[in-house]
């Protein structure tokens, strides 16, 4: 491990800054699954439904289902400085005459501020804020009626941001622990990059099928990648055939895996920097009693005529399973073949 020294450091107590001593080598307490919601009046905000209703999605895990985010709801009046939480999403407009408006416009800054004025509301994201490894963000207008517009129109991708801000601030997390050896062994021996912490390891490798499988223990996280010749952008016409590839290569790589048809599902997204095709369903064994769930994202090398899997698994009997897909996930985006 790299660090061996920890330092602690103090900042002055301001709106904008850490209270207190805190060290400042770690994350904030907490999981990147809670939500520290503010609001002025608290549970009695006229906004709070518009609110949950945005971040309150379940995710489906198909054998059981899971809350993304707990929330904490607390009025703006006990909203201290330093929350001892990971992510923090303020609600309300700014209106120097209320708390939650003075919190607002101390966080947001003379740049969010003036994104407001320009445009009536917005989403505001403050990285870091108001200490390292924290998440703030800001849902704001000038007025109460452009509040709800805001709401409305940008509450549904409220929980995508602070999603992908948990897996950026995980990912630095981890990889100051980086096994370098390990990332460059991988890109010597089949030409792709992933920044590996060191608590995974190179649990299997092969030519036929060609294909690795990192692994953390206890519980067992897995993430693959395999590969295999192909000629197009994998899309909508491919899922018959992606399907097979993946089946296929988990029945010989994972001991008799097999995948559920019934419960599959295919989206366009983003990994990293690639766009992918990704296919999420449920998986189990044909040789034992278990099964789980599992994320594979398709990308198409171009330039190497190739489709690149990068697959990310989870058996965690009894376990809560988004913050597992959370960490594997990170790790995946930093996946490179250029």
């Amino acid at each position: 491990m790299k660090r061996l020294i920890i330092v602690s450091i103090c900042l002055l107590a301001t709106m904008t800054h850490l209270s207190g001593c805190r060290d400042l080598s770690l994350p904030p307490p907490g999981s990147y699954s809670e939500i520290l919601l503010v609001l002025e009046g608290g549970k009695q905000s006229p906004y709070l439904g518009l609110v949950m209703e945005s971040i309150g999605r379940e995710l489906d895990f198909y054998a059981s289902q899971e809350k993304q985010f707990e929330v904490s709801v607390i009025s703006a009046e006990t909203f201290t400085s330093s929350p001892m939480v990971k992510n923090i999403l303020l609600v309300g407009t700014i209106d120097p005459s209320t708390k939650i408006g003075r919190d607002i416009a101390s966080l947001a800054g003379e740049d969010g501020l003036r994104e407001v004025a320009e445009g009536g509301g917005a989403v505001l994201e403050r990285e870091h804020v108001p200490a390292p490894g924290q998440l703030t963000l800001i849902v704001t207008a000038r007025t109460e009626s452009e509040l709800l517009r805001v709401l409305t129109e940008r509450g549904a991708g409220i929980p995508d941001a602070i999603e992908a801000s948990g897996r950026r601030r995980l990912r630095a997390f981890m990889l100051d622990y980086l096994d370098a050896d390990l990332a460059r062994y991988l890109f010597r021996a089949y030409g792709f990059t992933l920044e590996i912490p060191g608590f995974y390891n190179l649990h299997s490798e092969s030519q036929e099928p060609p294909g690795i499988e990192l692994l953390r223990e206890d519980p067992a996280l897995s993430l693959g990648v395999f590969w295999t010749e192909w000629d197009h952008e994998p899309g909508p016409a491919d899922e018959s055939a992606l399907f097979g590839l993946r089946a296929n290569y988990v029945y010989r790589r994972y001991d008799g895996d097999a995948m559920d048809s019934t419960r599959v599902a295919f989206s366009g997204t983003r990994l990293g920097r690639h766009r992918a095709y990704a296919m999420e369903g449920y998986w189990f064994s044909t040789t034992a009693t278990a099964g789980g769930c599992y994320k594979t994202f398709f990308i198409y090398d171009e330039a190497g005529t190739l489709l690149w899997a990068i697959d990310a698994l989870v058996f965690a009997p009894g376990k809560p399973k988004h913050p597992l897909f959370r960490e594997l996930v990170s790790i995946a985006e930093t996946f490179r073949y250029d």
